[in-house]
């Protein structure tokens, strides 16, 4: 898993100026809870086809490789390319702490909700707040390959 991630980040620093960040993050989110989808459903059917646990294991790598090109290196850096110089600062603080909080409240809830629903548990946690948030950036997130921070600040004005 570690692995997958590592060489995804990897992936991910060669393509993002080719791409774009907004591309980039947008088309990994969608590849990472397609992955996430997998999973379940590779849980689901290794119940018939013991085999298919494999696919779980596939699912999982999948989703690190995902992750760490699109999704996990672009939120850490894309909060300062949407601010102002002077809001950075707290910007950036603020999502870190979001961040946090979402990973402890996530940690400490998955297990118990995964021993009670299985892995419906990761639709429940991942699945869903990650589609509702693809939606939100697909129609909210500028492109900020190769712009001025007044030229996205303005455009997010004018959303």
């Amino acid at each position: 898993m570690s692995l997958a991630y590592v060489s995804g980040t990897v992936t991910g620093g060669i393509i993002i100026e080719k791409v774009g960040r907004r591309t980039l993050l947008l088309l990994f989110t969608f590849l990472n809870n397609l992955a996430l989808l997998a999973f379940l459903f590779f849980a689901k059917i290794r119940i018939l086809i013991d085999p298919m646990k494999y696919g779980c294991l596939g699912a999982l790598i999948i989703y690190g490789y995902t992750y760490g090109t699109g999704v996990g290196p672009i939120s850490w850096f894309i909060s300062s390319e949407l601010v102002p110089q002077k809001h950075r600062s707290i910007a950036q603080s603020v999502a870190y702490a979001i961040n946090t909080l979402m990973v402890v409240i996530s940690t400490f809830t998955v297990l118990p909700l995964y021993s009670v629903i299985g892995s419906y548990a990761f639709v429940i946690l991942y699945s869903i707040p990650s589609f509702i948030s693809m939606l939100i950036l697909f129609r909210y997130l500028p492109e900020t390959k190769g712009r001025e921070i007044h030229d996205i600040v303005n455009e997010l004005k004018n959303k």
